[in-house]
């Protein structure tokens, strides 16, 4: 990695103690700022959460932990601003020669079977995990996708005065269009 990420708590991997090591995190607002920027949100008020890195047999390192954080988007129906708190866990395994294109390469073995519910390691990248890029990547996966308001409804936008059927349908334009080849035949 050449750039530096916006949350960066790197931890040797080999300096783990035998019982691991729980790690408290909490965003800086410089942090939270450049974090925000980089997932396109409206705000991000607080990032912080408990991670545990524990050594594991076959030279593996599991990382554990809670996350929490609020954020604002905007509604897809109103723009209207919308906070969410959010509770996730965090689980991942890493390992120092795990392959990071494993499984991306369908050339061989296609007919191999997978267990979708086994996940490989992830690399340890220069013998160091960062445990704060792993918690800005799990915030990335449980942002909503399209945030609503409560109450909030698609018809809202179709019942706008000034909009047409047509605006609100593009299927009605289509149609338009067939009806105006068949015309002309």
């Amino acid at each position: 990695m050449t750039d530096t990420p916006e949350l960066h708590r790197p931890v040797k991997a080999d300096a783990l103690p035998a019982q691991g090591r729980t790690m408290n995190i909490v965003a800086t607002d410089d942090e939270l700022q450049a974090i925000k920027n980089r997932l396109d949100l409206t705000a991000l008020r607080f990032l912080e959460g408990t991670i545990t890195l524990k050594p594991e047999m076959g030279r593996q390192i599991s990382l554990h932990g809670a996350i929490r954080a609020e954020i604002v988007q905007n509604c897809v129906i109103t723009g209207d601003p919308l906070t969410t708190v959010l509770d996730f866990a965090l689980s991942r395994v890493f390992q120092e020669d795990a392959d990071p294109f494993e499984g991306l390469n369908n050339d061989e073995d296609d007919d191999a079977i997978t267990d979708p519910d086994i996940e490989e390691p992830d690399p340890i990248e220069d013998g160091v995990i960062d445990v704060g890029e792993q918690m800005v990547e799990e915030l990335a996966l449980n942002i909503p996708p399209y945030p609503r308001s409560p109450g909030a409804s698609v018809s809202e936008i179709a019942d706008e005065p000034g909009r047409s059927e047509s605006a609100a349908s593009p299927f009605a334009v289509l149609a338009s269009l067939k009806d105006q080849m068949k015309s002309k035949d």
